[in-house]
């Protein structure tokens, strides 16, 4: 088991501070399930489309805990600012209000439950 993770190496990366890390994490533990799940698939997409750039400016293989957690960060912030903060902005497209209604659909789950039988 790896202890010492290089924390400034993730800040770099995602270019957040350690106050914002931490309201983020706080967000995504209060996401439901279908949420989290989102916050997946983001951090695949923005590595996928940023792939060659992220692994030739960042991506040190003795290091590949601390980047994919600074991926995961960076697509629990862009999960965050859209369902927050980009509502503040009245000229959305209808692809941004219709991720932001299936964003606010994943607090209100069927019975309240994540998984259905």
């Amino acid at each position: 088991m790896k202890i010492k993770y290089d924390l400034e190496y993730i800040l770099g990366i995602t270019e957040l501070d350690g106050d914002r890390v931490g309201e983020l994490l706080k967000y995504f533990a209060e996401l439901p399930l279908m949420g989290k799940l989102e916050v997946f698939h983001i951090s695949k997409l923005i590595e996928e489309d940023n792939e060659f750039a992220f692994l030739q400016r960042y991506f040190d293989k003795q290091k590949t805990a601390e980047y994919e957690f600074s991926l995961f960060l960076l697509a629990v912030d862009r999960l965050f600012l859209l369902e927050n903060k980009d509502t503040e902005n009245k000229n959305l497209s209808s692809y941004k209000l219709k991720k932001i209604s299936t964003i606010k659909s994943f607090r209100n789950p069927v019975d309240g439950k994540d998984f259905q039988k």
